[in-house]
């Protein structure tokens, strides 16, 4: 078997599995699209006597955008009495945490709690701040996310109708999606997760998973967890695999959606889907065997997990496909192997027609990113551009993802990567 012959063997390999895995999409989507047309009513419990204690939890690392979210906790319409409001102020820029300490003397409502360091990153942030939670249960937000003022009387409903969740998550909305085209392709990817794969989670299984931001964690199950997972780039991840596979739920309140941010530029998204990559594949590595081969858990909740990952799996099989099939389209023009007679043949034409049909098989994330963007209300244009993005940044990104996915694979190192937020720009400016 010659060299064209081996390349084209694995190419096809992959080529179906990127299929299977795409026509997958192709059905969660459509199941997506069916469900939007089913908007739920927004749901408030009225008797404030049931709402549970509640602790904020902000961590920060020199991001000024942390004072823009915490504002808008202070107008929550939730008992006074039932709410602690923490900052969890890792920054090593004296001037930055200067500012925090001026917005909470202003607000005395607002806690500050600091270490001294990042350690651990923002799981190692939220360690510290654990003990020194009041509430029950924890409202972890990402600087740069902006709720509501009924945001928090929302969230808690699903919780207070069943104590054993774990917790509850919200929805994302991205505020600056039309910034350009990083932030649309950044929107795309928010996009698939919130308003397809989540939605057809809680439809399909019953189940969630933690998102990092916007969500509702039960103290207890935590503390009895052992806590968030120190240097976990994704500990909403990995807590999520645990929780799960102790047998806990998650709930996803589809119709509640927390406005945030994407990165606006190349770099940054890149990175931070590279750190994404890296944090989902060391979750699994950790917690995911155990999940899977587990003889108590129900199989919907396993195909919840699956389903959540497959995005992974997904690109890394595109990243195949484009490789091997690269190297087949190459020694198939050029002769390479003089042993497949039909290599001379191989035109130009040939090319393009095996790329098209290429593209067509392997396209479900694709489709599943513009149903997303028509479910959140794009027009043709914004789609146009989507599609467009997709096919110029996204191919580009998916190349820093695999990086992720085979720098975990090999448990080597990542740092965190600091990402620019246009809230730390407004923070500082008022």
């Amino acid at each position: 078997m010659g060299f064209h012959s081996v390349v084209k063997t694995f190419f096809e390999i992959a080529l179906m599995g990127a299929f299977v895995l795409s026509l997958g999409y192709f059905i969660v989507t459509a199941f997506a699209l069916a469900l939007s047309r089913l908007r739920e009513k927004p749901e408030t419990i009225a008797d404030e006597s049931l709402y549970p204690s509640v602790t904020v939890q902000i961590p920060t690392y020199n991001e000024l955008a942390a004072l823009n979210c915490a504002a808008r906790c202070l107008e929550f319409d939730y008992p006074a009495d039932k709410l602690q409001i923490m900052i969890g102020d890792d920054s090593n820029q004296p001037e930055l945490s200067a500012k925090i300490d001026e917005f909470a003397a202003a607000n005395p409502r607002i806690e500050i709690s600091r270490r001294g360091d990042n350690v651990g990153f923002k799981p190692g942030n939220l360690n510290v701040m654990l003990p020194k939670a009041k509430g029950d249960y924890l409202l972890i937000l990402d600087s740069d996310f902006l709720p509501k003022k009924d945001f928090l009387k929302r969230l808690v409903v699903p919780v207070i109708k069943d104590p054993t969740l774990a917790g509850a998550q919200a929805a994302w909305r991205i505020i600056n999606v039309h910034d350009n085209h990083s932030t649309l392709m950044g929107t795309g990817i928010v996009n698939i997760i919130h308003s397809v794969i989540l939605p057809f989670l809680k439809a399909a299984t019953n189940q969630c998973v933690f998102c990092g931001s916007g969500e509702l964690v039960k103290k207890s199950y935590l503390i009895e967890q052992g806590g968030w997972t120190m240097g976990a780039l994704t500990e909403d991840v990995d807590y999520s695999l645990r929780v799960i596979t102790s047998g806990k739920r998650i709930a996803y309140v589809s119709d509640l959606r927390i406005r945030c941010e994407v990165p606006y530029t190349p770099g940054d998204l890149f990175k931070q889907q590279m750190r994404w990559a890296y944090g989902v594949m060391r979750a699994f590595m950790a917690h995911g065997k155990k999940l899977f081969l587990s003889r108590t858990i129900q199989k919907r909740t396993k195909f919840a997990a699956f389903l959540f990952g497959s995005g992974y799996v997904m690109i890394t099989l595109l990243l195949l496909t484009m490789i091997l099939g690269t190297l087949n389209l190459v020694a198939g023009f050029f002769g390479i192997d003089p042993a497949a007679a039909q290599s001379s043949s191989y035109t130009v034409g040939h090319l393009v027609y095996d790329t098209a049909v290429n593209l067509l098989l392997t396209c479900g994330m694709l489709i599943s990113s513009i149903a997303a963007g028509f479910i959140n209300g794009f027009g043709l244009r914004s789609l146009g551009r989507l599609i467009l993005s997709s096919l110029t940044i996204g191919v580009i990104c998916m190349f820093f993802v695999g990086r992720g996915l085979i720098t975990a694979s090999l448990g080597l190192p990542m740092k965190w990567f600091m990402m620019k937020k246009a809230g730390n720009e407004s923070a500082a400016n008022t």
